[in-house]
Order: structure tokens, then C-alpha cells, then sequence
């Protein structure tokens, strides 16, 4: 037994001895001139697409594997809510406006009224103010009844849409017991009417000109009256069906849209309306002003008048400057509704689908960026020194047997780690290796996210 052993400890150590030697000779040989080969995986530059705002999606314009150019609509989402502000917006920048003219108008008036002040006036200016005060009331008349109407129209589009709302509210909910009852009640005496018209026109159903007698007409329309009591019972049993509350839910949009516009007018109704009785005040302050002489208190009160005047001007000014950014916004808020590619790639992932709502920050397509792909490699320490930056390498993958794809160094880690798991070496194990990135030449885009592939630097 122990010469067996003798003679078999020997052949253990040369076969040791030759694997080490082995894997020592494929590190070294499996890189041009002696260099370092080691493997890693093909890795792509990803770019997660997400939404910045949460709604509907109506279109997605990619789908997996389709190249994209930077700039292109990806995703388009439902701006029938932004649309309808934005519409509400430049009523409301109108109406500033308009308001804006008239603060601007009552400025010229009081500047007017104290230069004539100073001035003094004369008879024939007096009749002309005269006339000038009784059209200023005459404006001032047809704004309040424009105001009134307006506001009629405003309380008017408000109860059209109770009434919507309630009609909505009444057909999801359905149709209450008395109402059931009311309606199999009318058709119970529609039934008995037409049951006392056939009876009449019985008795003179044989005569030639039957049809013509009042009897034929009261049985037609007993009848009719009887098919449309038998419907609106059906109908009642039955409740609303899907296109009666979509039909109901258009009803509301409609009013609140029908509000909008309303409250629109009122307001440009309301600035024209503080506008003729700012020239109403201002023509009869003229007018007494003429007729009594200017008093030095006068001319003071006109000269604050004119500041007041100017003051209000520039608040008007304020007012349009809010209301133009408050629409810029909403312009911003519909152009955000369209998400763009932000680089040239390959759609990678999608996760959205016309129909879906997006959330804020949720991922709706991962690009590639698959003309630039890297390789990651782990280097033992003993090759370390052997690499540097911008280092010619070549890059092979088993897709493409015989094919080179030439490689740069990118970056080489500054300091060592334990070997991955997930991680080859050929010439085996080290304990500590250094990451090193390479930059692969991949034109035609033949090199794919996660395919293995064996990287050899040169000396």
C-alpha cells in the first residue's frame, strides 16, 4: 500500500502542476502578444422615458425594438382638460385687457378734465358737455342692461347644469318606487282608454265613412297615447342604459363649458360697465367744473383724480402681465402632454398602452443607446498595471465568430473589490480585481444589451 502510494503522490503533483500551468498559458496566450483577455457582458446606455404629469394616454408611437430619433413624439397624452383651460385663460386675459383699455381710457379723462380745469371753459363748451354727460349716461344704461342680461345668461347656464347634474344623479341612481308606480298607473289608464275607443268605434266600425268619424281619430290617438305610456314603463323598470348616462355626462360638460363662457361675458360686461360709469362720473365732474368755475381744491382733487386714474392703470397692467403668465403656464402644462425622445436609440421596454392613465414619474419606455455599447471587465490585480486609459482593445462575442469589434479604454477603477460571481476570468480566480469600462465600436449595431463577450488588450 505504501509503495502504491509513493508512486501515486508523484503523478498528482506533475498533473497539479500541468493544470496550473495550463490556465496560466490560456490567460497569457488568449491576448494578442501576451496581453490580458477577460470577459464581461455587453452593456447599453439606458434612458427611462416617465411622465411628469399624471393623465390619459391617447397614443404611444414606438414599440419595442423601433429606433427613435432624439425629438420624436413618443407618447402623446389627453389634453382635453388643459385645452379647456387654456380656453378659460384667454377669456380671462381678454377681459383684463378690456379692463386695461378702460383704466387707460379713464386716465386720457381725468388728464382731459384737469387741463380744462386750468383751462377754464366756455358757453359753447358747456352745451357740448352737457351732451356729453346724457351720452355718458345713455352708455351707461345700455351696460347695466347688457350687465343684466349677462348675469341672467350666467344664472341660466348654472341651472341648465343642476339640471344636468340631476338628471345625471337621477338615471345612475334609477328610478324611484313612486315613479314606478306612476308610470305602471298611466299605462293602466291608457290601456282602459283604449279599451273605451275600440268600444265607440265598434258601433260604427261598419259604417263606409268610419275612418273619417271622430271615433277612428280618438282610437288612434288613445292608441298612441297607449304605446307611449307601455315605453316610458319599460323604459322606468328598466333604468338608464349606458349610452342615456354618457348622453347625461356630455350634458354636464356642456354647461360647465356653457359656466365658463358665461362668466367669461359677465366679466367683459362688468369692466364695460365700470368703464361708462367712469366716463359718466368724469363727463359730469367736467360739466360742474364748467358751470361753477375751477376752485384751487378743485384743481388739486383732479390732479389726485388723475393719479388714482394712473394708479389703477398700472394695476390694470399687473393684471394682464398675471393673466398672460397664468396662460404661458397652461401652454407649458400641453407641450409637457407630448414626451419626446431625448436621445437616438432603440426602444427597449415599453410599459404604457394607449388607454392607461400615467402617474408622475412613472416609467413608460426604457431606450438604448446601442451605437455606443461598453463592456465591463474585471482585471486581476497582478494585469492592472498593464492597462491604462484610451488603450486599444479587442472585442469578440460568440454571435459573431471570427469578427473583432474594436475597443477603447474608458475608465479603469480607482480602487480593487472581491471578484463578482457574476464575473469570468480565464486565467482564473484573483481575490481582489479592478473594473475596467470599455468603449466598443458597434456602427452597425450588431452588438446587444447582455450578450457575453471576451475582451483582449494588447501590451
Amino acid at each position: 500500500m505504501r509503495s502504491r502510494l509513493r508512486r501515486i503522490v508523484p503523478l498528482l503533483i506533475v498533473l497539479a502542476l500541468l493544470a496550473g500551468g495550463y490556465y496560466w498559458w490560456k490567460g497569457r496566450a488568449a491576448a494578442p502578444n501576451g496581453g490580458t483577455s477577460v470577459s464581461g457582458t455587453i452593456e447599453a446606455t439606458e434612458v427611462t422615458v416617465a411622465a411628469e404629469v399624471s393623465g390619459r394616454v391617447t397614443a404611444v408611437n414606438a414599440a419595442e425594438g423601433d429606433p427613435v430619433r432624439a425629438g420624436q413624439e413618443l407618447v402623446v397624452f389627453d389634453t382635453a382638460l388643459l385645452e379647456a383651460q387654456r380656453r378659460q385663460a384667454e377669456a380671462n386675459l381678454a377681459a383684463v385687457k378690456s379692463s386695461q383699455a378702460a383704466a387707460a381710457a379713464n386716465v386720457a379723462a381725468a388728464q382731459a378734465n384737469l387741463d380744462q380745469l386750468k383751462a377754464g371753459a366756455r358757453p359753447q363748451e358747456i352745451v357740448a358737455e352737457q351732451q356729453a354727460v346724457v351720452a355718458a349716461q345713455g352708455r351707461v344704461s345700455s351696460a347695466q342692461g347688457q350687465m343684466a342680461q349677462t348675469r341672467g345668461a350666467l344664472q341660466a347656464a348654472a341651472a341648465l347644469r343642476d339640471q344636468a347634474v340631476a338628471r345625471f344623479a337621477q338615471l345612475k341612481q334609477g328610478a324611484r318606487s313612486e315613479q314606478i308606480t306612476a308610470a305602471a298607473t298611466a299605462y293602466e289608464q291608457t290601456e282602459a282608454a283604449v279599451r273605451v275607443a275600440q268600444a265607440n268605434y265598434d258601433q260604427i266600425a261598419s259604417r263606409a265613412d268610419a275612418g273619417r268619424l271622430p271615433q277612428s281619430l280618438a282610437l288612434q290617438q288613445a292608441t298612441l297615447q297607449m304605446e307611449a305610456a307601455k315605453s316610458n314603463y319599460e323604459g322606468v323598470l328598466k333604468g338608464a342604459t349606458t349610452p342615456e348616462l354618457d348622453q347625461a355626462r356630455a350634458g354636464i360638460n356642456q354647461a360647465v363649458a356653457g359656466i365658463v363662457q358665461a362668466t367669461a361675458t359677465v366679466s367683459q360686461t362688468e369692466a364695460a360697465l365700470v368703464t361708462a360709469q367712469a366716463g359718466r362720473a368724469a363727463e359730469q365732474a367736467r360739466l360742474e367744473l364748467m358751470q361753477a368755475g375751477a376752485r384751487p381744491e378743485q384743481i388739486r382733487a383732479a390732479a389726485a383724480q388723475v393719479a388714482a386714474a394712473q394708479a389703477q392703470a398700472e394695476a390694470a397692467r399687473s393684471q394682464v402681465a398675471a393673466a398672460q403668465a397664468a396662460l404661458n403656464v397652461i401652454d407649458e402644462q400641453l407641450a409637457r402632454m407630448t414626451i419626446r425622445a431625448p436621445i437616438d436609440g432603440v426602444v427597449l421596454s415599453r410599459a404604457i398602452e394607449p388607454g392607461e392613465v400615467a402617474l408622475p414619474g412613472g416609467a413608460l419606455l426604457a431606450l438604448g443607446d446601442l451605437q455606443h455599447p461598453t463592456v465591463t471587465v474585471y482585471v486581476p490585480e497582478d494585469r492592472y498595471g498593464m492597462i491604462r486609459i484610451g488603450q486599444p482593445a479587442q472585442v469578440t462575442v460568440d454571435s459573431f465568430p471570427g469578427r473583432v469589434f474594436s475597443g477603447t479604454v474608458q475608465r479603469i477603477a480607482d480602487r480593487g473589490e472581491f471578484t463578482p460571481r457574476n464575473v469570468q476570468t480565464p486565467a482564473g480566480r484573483r481575490a481582489v480585481v479592478y473594473a475596467v469600462k470599455v468603449a466598443v465600436d458597434n456602427p452597425g449595431g450588431e452588438l446587444k444589451p447582455g450578450m457575453p463577450a471576451d475582451v483582449a488588450f494588447g501590451k
